[in-house]
Protein backbone atom coordinates (compact mmCIF):
# COMPACT_ATOMS: atom_id res chain seq x y z
CA UNK A 1 0.00 0.00 0.00
CA UNK A 2 3.05 2.57 0.93
CA UNK A 3 4.69 2.45 -2.43
CA UNK A 4 0.72 2.74 -4.23
CA UNK A 5 0.67 5.93 -2.26
CA UNK A 6 4.22 6.96 -3.31
CA UNK A 7 3.18 6.14 -6.75
CA UNK A 8 0.26 8.34 -6.74
CA UNK A 9 2.01 11.44 -4.85
CA UNK A 10 4.92 11.53 -7.65
CA UNK A 11 2.36 12.13 -10.64
CA UNK A 12 1.69 15.84 -8.50
CA UNK A 13 4.35 17.87 -9.10
CA UNK A 14 6.09 19.48 -5.93
CA UNK A 15 4.18 22.68 -5.02
CA UNK A 16 5.63 25.71 -5.74
CA UNK A 17 6.19 29.14 -3.21
CA UNK A 18 3.36 30.68 -4.93
CA UNK A 19 0.61 28.22 -4.60
CA UNK A 20 -1.36 26.49 -1.57
CA UNK A 21 1.10 25.90 0.91
CA UNK A 22 2.59 29.43 0.88
CA UNK A 23 -0.83 30.82 0.19
CA UNK A 24 -2.61 29.04 3.25
CA UNK A 25 0.16 30.38 5.76
CA UNK A 26 -0.45 33.97 4.14
CA UNK A 27 -3.98 32.85 5.23
CA UNK A 28 -3.61 31.80 8.51
CA UNK A 29 -0.72 34.74 9.24
CA UNK A 30 -3.37 37.05 8.73
CA UNK A 31 -6.30 36.07 10.31
CA UNK A 32 -4.17 35.26 13.56
CA UNK A 33 -3.86 36.95 17.06
CA UNK A 34 -0.91 36.52 19.35
CA UNK A 35 -3.02 36.62 22.66
CA UNK A 36 -5.26 33.77 21.38
CA UNK A 37 -2.24 31.96 20.19
CA UNK A 38 -0.45 32.15 23.72
CA UNK A 39 -3.91 31.04 25.31
CA UNK A 40 -4.72 27.90 22.71
CA UNK A 41 -0.99 26.97 23.32
CA UNK A 42 -1.14 26.66 27.49
CA UNK A 43 -4.79 25.48 27.15
CA UNK A 44 -3.44 22.17 24.84
CA UNK A 45 -0.21 21.91 26.09
CA UNK A 46 1.06 21.42 22.41
CA UNK A 47 4.54 21.44 21.58
CA UNK A 48 3.87 22.89 18.07
CA UNK A 49 3.72 26.95 17.38
CA UNK A 50 0.59 28.72 16.96
CA UNK A 51 -0.93 31.56 14.55
CA UNK A 52 -4.41 31.94 17.18
CA UNK A 53 -7.25 30.92 15.10
CA UNK A 54 -10.20 29.66 15.80
CA UNK A 55 -11.22 26.22 14.24
CA UNK A 56 -13.91 27.67 12.05
CA UNK A 57 -11.86 30.24 10.60
CA UNK A 58 -9.31 27.08 9.57
CA UNK A 59 -12.00 24.87 8.07
CA UNK A 60 -13.71 27.37 6.00
CA UNK A 61 -10.12 28.11 4.97
CA UNK A 62 -10.04 24.27 3.64
CA UNK A 63 -13.70 24.51 1.48
CA UNK A 64 -10.77 26.66 -0.71
CA UNK A 65 -8.65 23.56 -0.99
CA UNK A 66 -10.27 20.54 -0.83
CA UNK A 67 -10.88 20.60 -5.15
CA UNK A 68 -7.14 19.61 -5.51
CA UNK A 69 -6.28 16.46 -7.15
CA UNK A 70 -6.28 13.55 -4.51
CA UNK A 71 -2.07 13.06 -5.30
CA UNK A 72 -1.58 17.12 -4.57
CA UNK A 73 -3.99 17.21 -1.27
CA UNK A 74 -1.77 14.17 -0.05
CA UNK A 75 1.92 16.33 -0.76
CA UNK A 76 0.01 19.44 0.94
CA UNK A 77 -1.16 17.18 4.03
CA UNK A 78 2.68 16.24 4.50
CA UNK A 79 4.14 20.07 3.97
CA UNK A 80 1.50 21.40 6.67
CA UNK A 81 1.41 18.02 9.05
CA UNK A 82 5.54 18.62 9.07
CA UNK A 83 5.02 22.02 9.62
CA UNK A 84 5.47 22.69 13.42
CA UNK A 85 2.37 24.81 13.37
CA UNK A 86 -0.55 23.41 15.22
CA UNK A 87 -2.78 25.23 12.78
CA UNK A 88 -1.55 24.22 9.50
CA UNK A 89 -1.27 20.60 11.36
CA UNK A 90 -4.88 21.23 11.68
CA UNK A 91 -5.56 22.93 8.31
CA UNK A 92 -4.24 19.43 7.06
CA UNK A 93 -6.17 17.25 8.79
CA UNK A 94 -9.60 18.74 7.98
CA UNK A 95 -8.35 18.78 4.92
CA UNK A 96 -7.67 14.92 4.64
CA UNK A 97 -11.17 14.62 6.22
CA UNK A 98 -12.71 15.79 2.86
CA UNK A 99 -11.49 13.32 0.70
CA UNK A 100 -11.66 10.12 3.04
CA UNK A 101 -14.75 8.49 1.69
CA UNK A 102 -13.55 8.28 -1.90
CA UNK A 103 -9.77 7.63 -1.06
CA UNK A 104 -10.58 5.34 2.03
CA UNK A 105 -7.97 2.73 1.46
CA UNK A 106 -5.28 4.64 0.42
CA UNK A 107 -5.68 7.41 2.98
CA UNK A 108 -5.97 4.75 6.36
CA UNK A 109 -1.81 3.68 5.42
CA UNK A 110 -1.28 7.44 4.47
CA UNK A 111 -2.37 8.64 7.73
CA UNK A 112 -1.11 5.68 10.04
CA UNK A 113 2.56 6.07 8.90
CA UNK A 114 2.54 10.02 10.20
CA UNK A 115 0.20 9.29 13.55
CA UNK A 116 2.25 10.01 16.02
CA UNK A 117 3.00 13.47 15.13
CA UNK A 118 -0.07 14.14 17.02
CA UNK A 119 0.22 15.30 20.47
CA UNK A 120 -2.79 17.14 21.95
CA UNK A 121 -6.32 16.09 22.53
CA UNK A 122 -7.89 18.21 19.38
CA UNK A 123 -5.34 16.21 16.39
CA UNK A 124 -6.43 12.88 18.19
CA UNK A 125 -9.69 13.45 18.50
CA UNK A 126 -10.24 15.24 14.94
CA UNK A 127 -8.24 12.56 12.73
CA UNK A 128 -10.27 9.40 15.04
CA UNK A 129 -13.42 10.53 14.74
CA UNK A 130 -13.31 11.82 10.90
CA UNK A 131 -10.86 10.03 9.73
CA UNK A 132 -9.74 6.63 10.90
CA UNK A 133 -13.18 5.72 12.60
CA UNK A 134 -15.17 6.54 9.43
CA UNK A 135 -13.04 4.31 7.79
CA UNK A 136 -13.26 1.56 10.40
CA UNK A 137 -17.05 1.71 10.62
CA UNK A 138 -16.93 1.18 6.77
CA UNK A 139 -14.71 -2.04 6.97
CA UNK A 140 -14.97 -3.82 10.77
CA UNK A 141 -12.44 -5.70 9.20
CA UNK A 142 -9.38 -3.40 10.43
CA UNK A 143 -10.15 -3.74 13.86
CA UNK A 144 -7.11 -5.38 14.00
CA UNK A 145 -5.26 -2.56 13.03
CA UNK A 146 -6.38 -1.01 15.76
CA UNK A 147 -4.64 -3.24 18.02
CA UNK A 148 -1.04 -1.83 17.77
CA UNK A 149 -2.23 1.25 18.48
CA UNK A 150 -4.06 0.28 21.77
CA UNK A 151 -1.31 -1.98 22.87
CA UNK A 152 1.46 1.22 22.34
CA UNK A 153 3.12 3.00 24.87
CA UNK A 154 2.33 6.07 23.26
CA UNK A 155 -0.36 7.56 25.16
CA UNK A 156 -2.14 8.87 22.28
CA UNK A 157 -1.87 6.64 19.96
CA UNK A 158 -4.17 4.53 22.93
CA UNK A 159 -6.42 7.39 22.79
CA UNK A 160 -7.09 7.09 19.37
CA UNK A 161 -7.17 2.95 19.00
CA UNK A 162 -10.75 4.09 21.43
CA UNK A 163 -12.01 7.40 20.15
CA UNK A 164 -11.97 5.35 16.52
CA UNK A 165 -14.79 3.40 17.13
CA UNK A 166 -17.03 6.85 17.69
CA UNK A 167 -18.41 6.10 14.40
CA UNK A 168 -19.12 2.84 15.16
CA UNK A 169 -20.82 3.35 18.18
CA UNK A 170 -23.31 5.33 15.89
CA UNK A 171 -23.98 2.56 13.77
CA UNK A 172 -24.87 0.52 17.35
CA UNK A 173 -22.18 -1.36 17.08
CA UNK A 174 -20.49 -1.30 20.54
CA UNK A 175 -18.31 -4.53 20.81
CA UNK A 176 -14.91 -3.13 20.28
CA UNK A 177 -15.46 0.15 22.52
CA UNK A 178 -16.42 -1.95 25.14
CA UNK A 179 -13.19 -4.82 24.58
CA UNK A 180 -10.82 -2.08 24.35
CA UNK A 181 -12.55 -0.15 27.19
CA UNK A 182 -11.94 -3.09 30.07
CA UNK A 183 -8.48 -2.19 29.85
CA UNK A 184 -7.99 1.68 29.06
CA UNK A 185 -10.25 2.53 31.90
CA UNK A 186 -7.36 1.66 33.99
CA UNK A 187 -4.82 3.55 32.01
CA UNK A 188 -2.43 6.09 33.85
CA UNK A 189 -2.76 8.39 31.39
CA UNK A 190 -5.80 10.81 32.46
CA UNK A 191 -6.48 11.73 28.64
CA UNK A 192 -6.92 7.85 27.70
CA UNK A 193 -9.30 7.77 30.75
CA UNK A 194 -11.49 10.46 29.38
CA UNK A 195 -11.11 9.01 26.17
CA UNK A 196 -12.42 5.42 27.72
CA UNK A 197 -15.06 7.37 29.80
CA UNK A 198 -16.49 9.44 27.12
CA UNK A 199 -17.24 7.08 24.27
CA UNK A 200 -18.46 4.64 27.21
CA UNK A 201 -21.42 7.35 27.99
CA UNK A 202 -21.70 7.15 23.96
CA UNK A 203 -22.33 3.65 24.46
CA UNK A 204 -25.20 4.17 27.22
CA UNK A 205 -26.91 6.30 24.40
CA UNK A 206 -27.47 3.09 22.48
CA UNK A 207 -27.31 0.46 25.09
CA UNK A 208 -28.00 1.77 28.36
CA UNK A 209 -28.34 -1.93 29.81
CA UNK A 210 -24.74 -3.16 28.23
CA UNK A 211 -23.17 0.53 29.98
CA UNK A 212 -24.59 -0.35 33.04
CA UNK A 213 -23.40 -4.12 33.03
CA UNK A 214 -19.92 -3.30 31.94
CA UNK A 215 -19.45 0.17 35.14
CA UNK A 216 -20.77 -2.61 37.46
CA UNK A 217 -18.30 -5.03 36.48
CA UNK A 218 -15.35 -2.25 35.78
CA UNK A 219 -16.81 -0.47 38.90
CA UNK A 220 -13.21 0.41 40.08
CA UNK A 221 -11.96 1.87 36.99
CA UNK A 222 -10.38 5.19 37.35
CA UNK A 223 -12.04 7.83 38.81
CA UNK A 224 -12.03 10.11 35.95
CA UNK A 225 -12.99 7.46 33.14
CA UNK A 226 -15.86 6.81 35.64
CA UNK A 227 -16.97 10.33 36.07
CA UNK A 228 -17.61 10.51 32.14
CA UNK A 229 -18.97 6.99 31.66
CA UNK A 230 -21.71 7.93 34.28
CA UNK A 231 -23.00 11.51 33.03
CA UNK A 232 -26.10 10.50 32.29
CA UNK A 233 -26.39 7.55 34.93
CA UNK A 234 -26.64 9.17 38.51
CA UNK A 235 -28.11 5.96 39.48
CA UNK A 236 -24.44 3.91 39.19
CA UNK A 237 -22.61 6.90 40.90
CA UNK A 238 -24.59 6.28 43.97
CA UNK A 239 -23.98 2.45 43.79
CA UNK A 240 -20.42 3.57 43.68
CA UNK A 241 -20.90 6.15 46.49
CA UNK A 242 -22.53 2.63 48.46
CA UNK A 243 -19.46 0.79 47.58
CA UNK A 244 -16.89 3.05 48.72
CA UNK A 245 -18.53 3.68 52.10
CA UNK A 246 -18.53 0.07 52.64
CA UNK A 247 -15.11 -0.58 51.66
CA UNK A 248 -14.41 1.95 54.17
CA UNK A 249 -16.07 0.58 57.14
CA UNK A 250 -14.74 -2.68 56.24
CA UNK A 251 -11.47 -1.70 56.11
CA UNK A 252 -11.83 0.25 59.56
CA UNK A 253 -13.33 -3.11 61.03
CA UNK A 254 -9.96 -4.67 59.63
CA UNK A 255 -8.18 -2.23 61.85
CA UNK A 256 -9.69 -2.16 64.72
CA UNK A 257 -9.50 -6.30 64.62
CA UNK A 258 -5.81 -5.91 64.30
CA UNK A 259 -5.47 -3.33 67.11
CA UNK A 260 -7.29 -5.66 69.56
CA UNK A 261 -5.24 -8.54 68.68
CA UNK A 262 -2.29 -6.91 69.49
CA UNK A 263 -2.73 -7.01 73.37
CA UNK A 264 -3.79 -10.75 73.05
CA UNK A 265 -0.61 -11.22 70.81
CA UNK A 266 1.37 -9.58 73.88
CA UNK A 267 -0.07 -11.81 76.07
CA UNK A 268 0.62 -15.15 74.70
CA UNK A 269 4.01 -13.78 74.02
CA UNK A 270 4.52 -13.08 77.50
CA UNK A 271 3.27 -16.51 79.14
CA UNK A 272 5.51 -18.21 76.24
CA UNK A 273 8.82 -16.08 77.65
CA UNK A 274 8.14 -17.28 81.11
CA UNK A 275 7.65 -20.73 80.28
CA UNK A 276 10.86 -20.29 78.68
CA UNK A 277 12.35 -18.67 81.44
CA UNK A 278 11.00 -21.84 84.25
CA UNK A 279 12.59 -24.37 82.02
CA UNK A 280 15.56 -22.58 81.82
CA UNK A 281 15.87 -22.75 85.54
Amino acid sequence: MSEEIEQIRQKAKPLADSSPTSQIREQLKKLGNIERAEHSKRYLKSPYEFYGLKVPEIRKLVKDYNKLEFHSALNLFDELWNSGNHEEMSFALYLLGDYVKKYSEYIWKFLIERIEKAKTWDHVDELSTHILGVILAEDIRRMNEIKPLFESRNSWLRRISIVSTYPLIKKNKIELTLRLAENLVYDKDIYVQKAAGWMLREVGKKNRLALREFIIIHINMKPIAFSYATEKMPELRIIKKEKIKRDKEEEANRKLATHSSKPNERKTKTKRQLASQKFKD
